[in-house]
């Protein structure tokens, strides 16, 4: 018997993940009484690139594909790397927030920043509309996977956040998996999943790079997520019997 897999990816294909990244620092700044225009929330994007980027430590798998933007509300403390690495890793938001706060002038605590940061973004992990519809009508014919780049506490946060977890029969993590998704060793430990006649008949998501990548290592069928292919009208591109 034939089981039809629909792979799926979270970030800005199921919940919104650069828009929400920069009203969420606009929020901050503005409970800083900090002028919260497009200038200022791309000094506080910039700040946390130089500080991300310039750690040693986030070439580690269970990290390397964690965006600066994220690094800013990811939970480091739990993960399975070296001590020293999560040591270096842990406070990288109040680091990050301290330089944007001196670029902009500010004398603003960063540690608060931070903190705020942490609960407005957490507050904007909300599905675009349609997704859940679009997903209960895969769910009718599919098992529905998740593959998504990041850390395991930041993307099962937000999976959690979401109140999409339950959907999902299998997840995976490059962080978890140790390789990035678009890799042929990604695409080869969910290949390994497929088992009792299990095929891929769909991967959804929104790059060109990562999620086109596992497609075509995989050789499945790929729908681009765009401003014109919502996901909710992915179930109308599954052609699965």
């Amino acid at each position: 018997m034939t089981r039809a897999v629909a792979i799926i990816d979270l970030d800005d294909c199921l919940i919104p993940d650069g828009a929400a990244v920069r009203a969420a620092v606009r929020a901050v700044l503005e409970e800083l009484s900090i002028v919260a225009d497009e200038q200022a929330v791309g000094t506080v994007l910039a700040a946390a690139r130089r500080e991300w980027r310039g750690n040693p430590h986030v070439t580690h798998p269970e990290v390397q594909r964690v965006a600066s933007w994220e690094a800013l509300w990811a939970d480091f403390h739990d993960l399975p790397m070296p001590e020293a690495s999560i040591r270096a890793l842990v406070g990288n938001d109040v680091r990050a927030w301290r330089l944007a706060l001196d670029d902009l002038g500010s004398t603003a605590d960063a540690e608060a920043a931070a903190l705020a940061f942490r609960r407005l973004r957490s507050a904007l992990v909300v599905p675009f509309p349609g997704v859940e519809s679009a997903l209960d009508s895969l769910r009718e014919r599919h098992e529905l996977w998740l593959a998504t780049d990041g850390c395991r506490s930041l993307q099962r946060a937000k999976l959690r956040l979401s109140g999409l977890a339950e959907r999902f029969q299998r997840v995976f993590v490059s962080g978890e998996v140790g390789h990035p998704k678009g890799t042929a060793e990604f695409t080869a430990a969910v290949r390994t999943a497929l088992t009792e006649g299990r095929t891929v008949c769909l991967v959804a998501g929104d790059s060109t790079t990562t999620d086109l990548l596992l497609a075509e290592t995989g050789g499945w069928p790929f729908v681009r997520i765009t401003d014109e292919v919502r996901f909710a009208d992915v179930p109308n591109y599954c052609r699965c019997p």
